[in-house]
C-alpha cells in the first residue's frame, strides 16, 4: 500500500483553496500576498510531508527559509485592505527580506540559531499587525465599509497564526534540544492543522474583501484637511449621508468619506465613536438599514435589489447588519410593517413574498 503523508492532503487542499479565491475572484484588484500565502502554505506542507514522511532529510534546510517569508506575505495583505503604502519599493524589500537573508545565511555557520529567527521574525509581525487593529475596524481605512467587520477578523485570525507558528517552532526547538523526537510529528501535524488552516481562511477572507481602486485625482495639501469639533464634525457627516446619500456608494471607505468630507479620517472616527458609540462601519450601513427599511415598507422591490441600492455587496453582510440594527431579518420587516402583510391576505400580497 502506498504511505501518503498527511501533510500532502493539506497542500491539496491548499491547492484547492487558492483555484477556488482564484475563480471566485474575477476582478484585477487582488490582494497578491494572501494568494501567494496560499501557495506558500500549500509548498510548506509538501515539503514537510516529504521530511516526515519519506525522511527527506534536504527538505529541513529549506523549510526555515520559506517560513520568514510567511510574516512579510501577511503584513503586505494585512497594508492592502489597511492603508495605501506609500513607503518605495525598494526599501520595503529590503526590510522584509532581510530575516530571510539571515537564515539562509546562519543555515551555513549556525544552524541553532534559525530556530530562534524564525520564532523572532513570526512574532514580530504579529506584534504589529495587532497594533494595526488597535482602532477596530476603523483602521481599515481603504477597505470598503460593507466588509470591514469580516475583514478585521480575518486580519486578527491571521495575526493569531503567525502567533501559532511561533509557538509551535518554539515547541519543536525544544523538543530537538531536549532529545524528545518523539512529539514531533504530533507537533506538525498540528502545526499544519492549526497555522495552515488558519491562513488559508484569513487569505480567503481577506481576498474576499479587497479595497476597490480609487479614481486618479489631484493631490489635496494636508492644510485643507479642516479642523474641526467633534459636533461639527458629525454635522458635516450627517449632511454627507441625508443630502448627498454617499452610503449608497457601494465602495465607500472610511479614506474616500475624509476626502468627500475634507476631514482627516482619524477625526471621523472619533467623532463618530464618542457622539455614535459606534465604529464607522456600523455608523455608516446604520443609514443604509434605515432606507432599507423604508424601501421594505413602500414598495414591491425584491429584499436583493433594495441591497444593493443602499451600498450592500454581500447578503450575508446586509442581513448581518439589519439583524444588528433592527433585530429581525428583512423579510420579516416586510411582513411586520407593510400594510397587508400582518392578516389573513398575507399570502395573496405580493409584497409580502419572500425575496
Amino acid at each position: 500500500m502506498i504511505f501518503i503523508p498527511i501533510e500532502f492532503m493539506f497542500s491539496a487542499q491548499m491547492l484547492f483553496l487558492f483555484i477556488h479565491v482564484v475563480r471566485n475572484d474575477d476582478t484585477a484588484n487582488k490582494n497578491r500576498p494572501f494568494l501567494i500565502l496560499i501557495l506558500l502554505s500549500a509548498v510548506q506542507s509538501f515539503l514537510l510531508g516529504l521530511r516526515w514522511g519519506y525522511d527527506v532529510e534536504a527538505t529541513s534546510y529549506i523549510v526555515p527559509i520559506l517560513a520568514t517569508l510567511v510574516p512579510a506575505l501577511v503584513y503586505a495583505g494585512v497594508l492592502n485592505v489597511v492603508e495605501r503604502d506609500r513607503w518605495p519599493m525598494a526599501p520595503r524589500l529590503a526590510v522584509h527580506y532581510l530575516p530571510t537573508v539571515l537564515v539562509i545565511g546562519l543555515t551555513f555557520v549556525w544552524r541553532e540559531a534559525v530556530d530562534i529567527v524564525v520564532v523572532v521574525t513570526f512574532l514580530s509581525y504579529a506584534v504589529v499587525i495587532l497594533r494595526l487593529l488597535l482602532p477596530g475596524t476603523d483602521a481599515l481605512g481603504i477597505t470598503p465599509l460593507d466588509g470591514a467587520d469580516s475583514t478585521y477578523r480575518a486580519i486578527f485570525f491571521a495575526a493569531l497564526s503567525l502567533l501559532s507558528f511561533a509557538l509551535l517552532d518554539t515547541i519543536l526547538f525544544l523538543s530537538f534540544m531536549w532529545k524528545h523526537v518523539e512529539y514531533v510529528p504530533s507537533v506538525i501535524l498540528f502545526a499544519n492543522f492549526a497555522a495552515l488552516v488558519m491562513l488559508g481562511l484569513a487569505a480567503t477572507l481577506a481576498s474576499n474583501s479587497r479595497s476597490a481602486p480609487e479614481t486618479p485625482q489631484q493631490p489635496r495639501r494636508i492644510e485643507e484637511e479642516e479642523e474641526l469639533s467633534g459636533s461639527a464634525t458629525i454635522v458635516r457627516i450627517e449632511e454627507l449621508m441625508n443630502e448627498g446619500k454617499v452610503y449608497r456608494d457601494a465602495n465607500l471607505n472610511l479614506e474616500r468619506l475624509a476626502r468627500k468630507a475634507l476631514i482627516p479620517s482619524r477625526q471621523i472616527s472619533q467623532a463618530i465613536n464618542r457622539s455614535a458609540g459606534m465604529n464607522v462601519s456600523q455608523y455608516v450601513n446604520g443609514y443604509r438599514i434605515a432606507e432599507a427599511c423604508d424601501l421594505l415598507q413602500a414598495t414591491r422591490r425584491s429584499v436583493t435589489d433594495i441591497m444593493f441600492d443602499v451600498g450592500f455587496q454581500t447578503k450575508s453582510n446586509f442581513n448581518r447588519e439589519f439583524r444588528r440594527v433592527t433585530g429581525m431579518t428583512p423579510q420579516a420587516w416586510r411582513n411586520k410593517y407593510t400594510p397587508g402583510c400582518d392578516g389573513a391576505e398575507a399570502a395573496s400580497n405580493p409584497s409580502c413574498a419572500p425575496q
